[in-house]
């Protein structure tokens, strides 16, 4: 008796750990990525309220911001069988509190529609990706995601080398994306401006409201649940699905790129607004 107890103790073990392993496989980096967006994010709109004023920034950057934070909401949404109830791209309501929102249900009893919540929640990130993605294939007709000769996996968050060296590789790739968009003959101003522009609305409207973070996290949870029954279930045949999601997550890091393009373009915003605003001072002195 002790010995088959000792069996399923350790099979149990097994499965905590396979568990984890594979949430840090597949979301690890991408979710460093997702909080580092977030907070410049935030940043962004609010140094970008100081310098330009609620109404220039709103109806000047914002509305295309906003339009593409609601889309990626109702986007998701749908992917993941939610109804749609009510959806308004860009409606800023006068106290400031709200600029539009996508109202939506589930069933409740869908493990399915639970872990939906989970992307639905961090969908305005990943749409920056996106929409870089289809601007830059769009506007200059190149496909971004060949400019990143590198893979992002779960692996270099522990290992220095690994993570020193995909540093510099994105370094590279980021000149690369520089050179192709504002210095290569492809580079016409007003594409490059259209660019810019897309880049600084979209970016600066990337953030995660309390209801989105309460929706990701609840969503999280039941992913959590659902690795678990999976791998309580199949652990005993192989560990296979952590070899598969070590080969998925290699072919994602073109995705990786993008956001960490966008990430780096957000930065850039914060030292020219951080920059405008200290010159705005000098001239209000006056």
């Amino acid at each position: 008796m002790e010995y088959y107890f000792s069996k399923l103790l350790n099979y149990l073990l097994d499965v905590l750990q396979s568990t984890f392993n594979q949430l840090f496989i597949l979301f690890g980096p991408l979710l460093i990525l997702l909080v580092l967006l977030n907070f410049s994010a935030i940043f962004t709109a609010r140094i970008s309220l100081r310098f330009w004023g609620r109404n220039l920034f709103l109806y000047g950057f914002g509305w295309l911001g906003c339009s593409v934070h609601e889309l990626s909401h109702a986007f998701f949404a749908l992917i993941f069988g939610h109804k749609i109830t009510e959806i308004k791209l860009f409606a800023p309501s006068k106290d400031g509190e709200s600029l539009g929102h996508v109202s939506h249900s589930y069933n409740k009893k869908s493990i399915y529609h639970k872990i939906g919540n989970f992307f639905i929640g961090i969908s305005p990130l990943l749409a920056g990706g996106i929409v870089l993605f289809f601007s830059t294939l769009s506007i200059f007709s190149f496909n971004i995601t060949e400019l990143s000769n590198f893979r992002i996996t779960s692996q270099v968050l522990i290992d220095f080398l690994m993570l020193k060296q995909l540093l510099f590789d994105i370094l590279n790739s980021l000149l690369s994306f520089f050179n192709t968009v504002f210095v290569h003959a492809e580079s016409i101003w007003w594409k490059s401006f259209l660019l810019f522009y897309i880049l600084y609305s979209i970016g600066s409207s990337m953030t995660l409201s309390k209801s989105d973070v309460g929706s990701a996290f609840s969503g999280f949870l039941w992913l959590i649940v659902f690795f678990l029954i999976f791998n309580l279930m199949t652990l005993w045949i192989g560990n296979f699905a952590s070899d598969f999601l070590v080969r998925i997550v290699g072919y994602i890091s073109g995705f990786y790129f993008l956001l960490f393009i966008t990430l780096m373009a957000n930065l850039l915003f914060i030292i020219i607004l951080l920059f405008l605003n200290n010159i705005k001072k000098l001239f209000v002195k006056c």
